[in-house]
Formats: C-alpha cells, structure tokens, sequence
C-alpha cells in the first residue's frame, strides 16, 4: 500500500480529503480487502488518515506528533545515559540560543520574561523543572527552525530527569542565573552573548551530573 501512502504524502489526497471507499481502492491497486484494512491501520498509526466507525477514512493535517510520539517512545525504551544526552544538547542548546537571539520576537521575549518568573514562584522541584524545560521549548520556538522543538518534544522526558538531578544538585537559583543571561542576550539580539551563555549553560549541566555520579 505505498501507492496510498505516497498519494497522501504528495497531496493527491490534501488535508481533510476522505478516501474512496475500499471496493474502490482494491479495484484501482488490483489488492484484496484484508490488505486495504491493514494498510488503514498502519496509515492511522502514522498519523496520516482518521478512522471513524462507519464513515470513510479521511486525511489529517500535517503535523509532527505521531513522530514525536514514536521516536519518543524509541528513545524511552534505550538505554540512554544523562551523559549522552548532554551531548546530544551541547550543540543543539547552543545553536538554539544563538539562533533565538537572531529570529525572536517580542512575543517570544514576553514568553521567556514569564517563564522565569514561573521559575522564580515555583514552590516545589517538579514545578522548577517544568518551568526549566519550558524556557528552553520557548528558545525554540524563538529560533524560527521547528525542527528544534521537534527535537526537544522526541527528548522531553531525558529532559525532566536531567533538570531533576541538575536542580536537585546546584539549586534553582544556579539554573536561574543562566537563564537570565540567556534571556537578556536574546533581548538585546545579541546572539554571540546567546551562545556564550547557554554554552556555560551547558558547562555547568556537566559539572552537576559529574557531581550526580561522583
């Protein structure tokens, strides 16, 4: 059923089109019935088409969730040590804040400002991480590249566990410090003063978890 999936992929079938009924999809590939419903379900798990009892299969929008889900998923089950997705986020983070510091607007500025104060009026760790991972979604955002909070949404769940040990270990107000630099370089449009500091960023993260496992 590639033929299918391709039709959808290259917008013979756009967006909220429905799909012929599965006489008429067997009749035009010449496949039988059990494979048309087969390749229904593996299309609806990829997130291309919806399956409504007792209507015809329709096209979804494009969009990256059914990815982020199943990479997400991939890397829960590997085994991925904290050191390793620190350096996955080395150049990433980096060339998040630079490029933030370069495409941001106001809004995302507007964004940033009231992350740090959730961070500031968290009362409990779980609350300072969430704000911790969401300053980092909202740079990017900012960086105008929607891969990179593709990126972030696939490691989310590492996240929330390295930012429980780094936080747990040099206290929210180290994370604070960073993030504030990072935020007014963003501000400013300075984006070596961006890249500067989320690498700093990034330096202290090390010395956390070495700490963690010392």
């Amino acid at each position: 059923m590639a033929a299918l999936r391709e039709q959808i992929l290259s917008g013979s079938y756009p967006s909220g089109a429905v799909l012929p009924s599965q006489g008429a999809i067997c009749d035009e590939l010449g496949v039988s019935r059990s494979v048309v419903r087969e390749a229904m379900r593996t299309l609806q798990s990829q997130g291309l088409i919806e399956v409504t009892q007792g209507r015809r299969p329709c096209v979804l929008p494009a969009g990256p969730a059914p990815v982020i889900e199943s990479l997400g998923t991939l890397v829960e089950r590997s085994v991925i040590s904290l050191q390793q997705l620190l350096e996955v986020r080395r150049p990433l983070e980096v060339e998040i804040a630079a490029r933030a510091a370069r495409q941001r607007s106001d809004e995302h500025v507007e964004q940033l400002r009231l992350s740090l104060d959730a961070m500031r009026d968290a009362g409990d760790l779980p609350a300072q991480v969430d704000a911790d991972v969401h300053f980092h979604k909202i740079l990017a955002d900012a960086s105008g590249n929607p891969l990179f909070g593709i990126m972030l949404d696939v490691l989310s769940k590492l996240l929330h566990e390295s930012r429980r040990h780094t936080i747990r270990q040099s206290g929210i107000e180290t994370a604070l410090r960073f993030h504030e630099r990072i935020f007014r370089a963003v501000q400013e449009w300075d984006v070596e003063s961006a890249r500067n500091a989320m690498r700093e960023h990034m330096e202290q993260t090390a010395l956390d978890l070495d700490r963690r496992n010392a």
